[in-house]
């Protein structure tokens, strides 16, 4: 397992950190999808969330004024997530890496359930019908995020944790992957805002 997870979750090529993760990505998100949406009451989380309470339930005035409180809440959740890959997971990756497939995790539920702070009309079936909300856009995003600040951690959490003291500076292809994906979660706020603003 350790060999797996230096070889595609570690490597250095960007590319395979980044396909690596969407492909474990894409199957957790499939499998809880479908399990939440079979098995879990309509609106199981609703109301229980972070964003709930910072981003509300009622749709804001304007369309730029919406884009403006989603970018701020994805932003928010890109600066957490680069400061969590700053800590090393017992020497195998950064914590980032749970980080992302735990939001990805509660995402599937929340799209399984209709959980939404402003919820769609009725539950969506697992199907190709999913790429036209802005919700997997956004999870590329982050994705591209973690797989860009993967080597930038200063701490090892392990059985005897310890301060790494070289860490390299970012790649070009790193600084490139990153601006994509803060790109990306930038244009997928602006799809989501439309959607909220069009109900």
């Amino acid at each position: 397992m350790k060999r797996i997870i230096k070889k595609y979750f570690m490597n250095e090529k960007f590319m395979i950190r980044f396909i690596s993760l969407l492909t474990v990505g894409i199957i957790l998100f499939t499998l809880v999808w479908f399990l939440s949406y079979y098995f879990l009451p309509e609106g199981f989380l609703k109301g229980k969330s972070v964003a709930v309470r910072i981003v509300g339930t009622e749709a804001s005035s304007t369309l730029l004024a919406e884009w403006g409180k989603i970018v701020g809440y994805n932003l928010g959740a890109v600066c957490l997530l680069i400061l969590v890959n700053l800590i090393l997971w017992f020497d195998l990756f950064p914590l980032g890496y749970i980080t992302v497939f735990g939001n990805l995790t509660l995402y599937s539920i929340y799209m399984g359930t209709n959980s939404f702070a402003i919820s769609m009309p009725e539950r969506m079936a697992p199907s190709f019908a999913i790429f036209t909300r802005s919700g997997p856009y956004e999870m590329i995003g982050f994705l591209l995020v973690a797989a860009a600040t993967y080597n930038q951690s200063r701490f090892a959490l392990a059985k005897e944790s310890y301060r790494i003291t070289s860490v390299p500076r970012l790649s070009l292809e790193q600084w490139i992957g990153l601006g994509f994906g803060i790109a990306i979660i930038l244009l997928a706020a602006w799809r989501e805002a439309a959607m909220i603003m069009a109900t």
